[in-house]
């Protein structure tokens, strides 16, 4: 006879299955909050794990983005240009707020 549990979101089915194959207590508190792995420069948020490289990645493309759109030159374009800007800057701010405190993971 299988165990039946009623679910309240998404969350409590993966939290179920991790636990089934072993996931304690200490793995969901590692990738439950933002954390900054300053010995390999990967930022760990909300159960995403985001490397060192796809951060890199991505300020460059947000960088070109602001960039590409500044040049066109319409209302539009210098809205869109301001996105891809504030994308960019909070990119750089987590970042560097991450590796000023120098927490490695616990």
């Amino acid at each position: 006879m299988a165990i039946r549990k009623n679910f309240e979101s998404r969350e409590d089915i993966i939290q179920a299955l991790a636990v089934s194959q072993g996931a304690t207590e200490e793995d969901f508190k590692k990738f439950s909050e933002s954390k900054w792995d300053a010995s390999t420069g990967t930022y760990y948020s909300h159960g995403k794990m985001f490397s060192k490289l796809s951060i890199f990645k991505a300020k460059n493309y947000f960088a070109d983005q602001a960039a590409k759109y500044n040049k066109v030159g319409s209302a539009e374009a210098k809205e869109m240009a301001q996105m891809f800007d504030l994308a960019y800057e909070a990119i750089d701010a987590i970042e560097h707020s991450a590796t000023q405190d120098r927490k490695p993971l616990e």
